[in-house]
Formats: structure tokens, C-alpha cells, sequence
């Protein structure tokens, strides 16, 4: 899934289950950050230097992205017994991510226990993307190879591009049995969304049985009168009619450190954030040149930012401790 979903979709949900609209702003931009937060800083502060956890990156050839970014947040392990994954060659795999797993589950219900926003909307990005990610596993195998001729590596949905993230797109999954190949995003989309509508109002207790009214009226909002419009119409004619405000990906580290590599909303079209970020792995991570600090604003520890970070190690502790006691599977 990409913004539309995770930001702006995900913000209507909070809306309509009862959460206030700075609530429901923290926890959608923290779900959306997981897809936005892409660089690694250390943080020069008045105590112990502080360095960030990126949770989307794209160093697919390096062991430790699939292990603490790809499973953990994109591709969560799901069941290996799920009618959705039957494949022709017959195969199961217990890294492939299926939706509404019971492991994405148990991770989204430990951070509603925490009641802290940035962790709720962590876990439901990785929730979320248990349908869009279906069938695909974080990590580099042949087990997600769509086309055998593909240049692309097989990690993750790499080989079938942005379809599975986008809401309209409908596509064809070659590697699954007929009666699971043709895929139409709206439907996992929207079985998400209700999926996700029912945790947030029993996390604020309250019934959900208007649930489906809910997600006809999100519908509704999107797809006016039937007619084709771009994310983009979709997007703001949403933001319009719900007061919902547009997502700034700078927003948050701007108000917590000082650096001039803060990608901004144009970097992921032009590809700059990704140049950013190459020159981040090769130099800094290589051990060619020392990371320089980044000097952190007055109000680092109580930003957004820093909280987001706490959060995301957290999230990355449960989805550890599930993988290796609940699912028994090794990343």
C-alpha cells in the first residue's frame, strides 16, 4: 500500500472510529512514516549520541534490510496454510506474508495494548500491508520470482513493480492457482480497511456493527459517481471533504534535528530520496567516511521524531520476539 492507504485512508478510519483529530494526525503520519522514514542519522545531543532506526530502505542485497526492515514491517510472516497463497507449483513458504495473519495480528494488538499512537499506527502499516504484500516475502528469493527473465532481484514485490500498492490497479499473479491470480487492489484494500476499522473502535470501545456503512461512505468519498480519477483527485477531494491535512514527509524530522538531507514530498517522484539515502549506504555504512552528527533541536527528546523511533524499536522487539516464539521463523 502506499499514502493513499496509509496516510489518508487510514485518517478517515481514525476519524470515524472515535479518535480526536491530532490523535488521529499522530498515529496516521506514523504509519505513514514507515514508508517515509528512509535515512539513518546520529543524533548529536547534550548526552549520549542518539541514532535513528530507518523502517523502509532499499539495500536489498545487504543480509540486515529483510531482517530488520522488509519482515518486520513491510512483509510480515503470515500462515503457511492460507487458501489465498495456494500457488501452482504447490509450494508454502513460512516468510510469505498473507493477510490478516495470526502472528500481524498479535503484533498489532500488543502495540493497542502500549495505547501509544506511534506504535498503534506502526503496527497497523504492517497490518495493513498484509494484504497488499500477499504473497511475497521480505527477503531475496526465488519464492517471489514473477518473471524468471526479470533483471529485477526477487525480493519482496520488486519484480511486479508498484502494483500491489496501488488502489486501483488490477493485475495478475502468474504463480498463483487460477482462482487466486487475477488480483483487484480495491477488494484487499477495502478488507483491510474494515479489518482495520473494527480494531480501532474496540481499541476506543465502541461497536463497529456500522462498519460497512463506514467503508461505503470511504468509497463513496474516493470513487464519487464511478468516474476515473487519478490518486492525486482522489487524495485531495478527500482532504477536502474530511479536514484532513496533507502529509508532510519533513514534518517531523524537521522539528527535531537540524540537516540539510531531509527528503522532502518531490524527492520519492524524482528519485532523489533514493540517491540520498545510496550515498548514506555506500559511504557511511561502508565505513568510507565517519558519519557526521546531526545536531539535534532543543526539544529532540520530546518530538514526534525521537518517539517515532522509540516506537519503531519497540515494534521491532515484538515482531522479534513473535517470529522466533510464536511463528518459529527465522529472518
Amino acid at each position: 500500500m502506499n499514502i493513499e492507504f496509509h496516510y489518508y485512508m487510514l485518517t478517515y478510519l481514525l476519524k470515524a472510529s472515535g479518535f480526536s483529530g491530532h490523535a488521529s494526525h499522530v498515529v496516521a503520519y506514523a504509519s505513514q512514516f514507515v514508508d517515509s522514514n528512509v535515512m539513518n542519522y546520529l543524533v548529536d545531543t547534550p548526552g549520549p549520541s542518539y541514532e535513528t532506526l530507518p523502517t523502509q530502505n532499499w539495500g536489498f542485497w545487504s543480509r540486515e534490510t529483510p531482517r530488520r526492515i522488509y519482515v518486520p514491517f513491510h512483509f510480515f510472516p503470515g500462515d503457511v496454510d492460507s487458501p489465498s497463497a495456494e500457488r501452482i507449483d504447490g509450494k508454502r513458504n513460512p516468510l510469505n506474508c498473507t493477510p490478516d495473519s495470526p502472528g500481524a495480528k498479535e503484533l498489532l494488538i500488543a502495540a493497542l495494548r502500549t495505547r501509544n499512537p506511534y506504535r498503534v499506527g506502526i503496527a497497523l502499516h504492517t497490518y495493513a500491508d498484509t494484504w497488499a504484500h500477499q504473497n511475497f516475502s521480505g527477503v531475496r528469493e526465488p519464492w517471489n520470482s514473477v518473471d524468471d527473465s526479470s533483471v529485477i532481484p526477487p525480493i519482496g514485490h520488486a519484480q511486479v513493480l508498484k502494483a500491489p500498492d496501488l488502489l486501483t490497479t488490477q493485475w495478475i499473479d502468474p504463480r498463483l492457482v487460477p482462482e487466486n491470480s487475477s488480483i483487484v487492489n480495491r477488494e484487499r484494500f477495502f478488507a483491510a480497511a474494515k479489518k482495520v476499522y473494527k480494531y480501532l473502535c474496540t481499541y476506543n470501545r465502541r461497536p463497529f456493527d456500522d462498519a460497512d456503512l463506514v467503508l461505503d461512505a470511504l468509497s463513496a468519498a474516493l470513487f464519487e459517481g464511478g468516474r476515473a480519477r487519478s490518486m492525486e483527485e482522489r487524495i485531495l477531494d478527500l482532504c477536502i471533504g474530511e479536514d484532513i491535512g496533507k502529509f508532510d514527509r519533513a514534518e517531523w524530522i524537521a522539528a527535531a534535528i537540524s540537516t540539510d538531507e531531509i527528503p522532502d514530498d518531490n524527492d520519492a517522484e524524482r528519485g532523489y530520496d533514493k540517491l540520498m539515502w545510496l550515498k548514506d549506504e555506500m559511504l557511511y555504512r561502508s565505513k568510507l567516511v565517519r558519519k557526521k552528527p546531526v545536531p539535534a533541536k532543543p526539544d529532540f527528546f520530546s518530538s514526534h521524531f525521537y518517539r517515532f523511533n522509540e516506537a519503531a524499536k519497540g515494534h521491532l522487539e515484538d515482531a522479534g520476539r513473535i517470529l522466533e516464539h510464536t511463528l518459529h521463523v527465522t529472518v
